[in-house]
């Protein structure tokens, strides 16, 4: 009796699971990201997996707080998150070679990675590490 309560409770999180990922609004989702990064000068990438550890998420936070507060009005700035576990985002994920977490800043094709200084500083010193983001967005614009 215990088997069949396990199977059909399996049964259902499959079905559930399946049916959140066949969701269109996930796919309209990333092509509008991918349109919005096409359009904007600079492009500040935050790529991470399905799990993320208390640090990865603080360099999303951290990233994303420094985008906004400095360049919320511009439209030539982006933010963009990306799971690059997912095959919608493999080609972007390739292009930057990323394999793990990343903080990626590009403008056409030209790109800075600042993974490790991000990964460095998160924790310790959040304010350098948007003082640097902020730096190298402004070169980018710059150019």
């Amino acid at each position: 009796m215990r088997r069949i309560a396990l199977f059909l409770s399996l049964a259902a999180l499959a079905m559930l699971m399946a049916s959140c990922g066949g969701s269109t609004e996930k796919k309209s989702t990333e092509t509008t990201k991918v349109e919005v990064a096409e359009t904007a000068k600079v492009t500040v990438y935050y790529f991470h997996g399905k799990q993320r550890c208390k640090t990865c998420i603080g360099i999303q936070n951290v990233a994303q707080e420094a985008i906004t507060e400095t360049f919320g009005d511009n439209d030539d700035v982006v933010f963009i998150e990306v799971d690059f576990s997912e095959k919608a985002n493999a080609a972007l994920a390739d292009k930057y070679e990323v394999a793990f977490s990343s903080l990626i800043v590009a403008s056409g094709n030209d790109h800075t990675n600042l993974t490790d200084f991000a990964f460095a500083n998160v924790n310790s010193n959040p304010e350098e590490l948007k003082e640097t983001l902020v730096a190298e967005v402004n070169s980018f614009l710059n150019q």
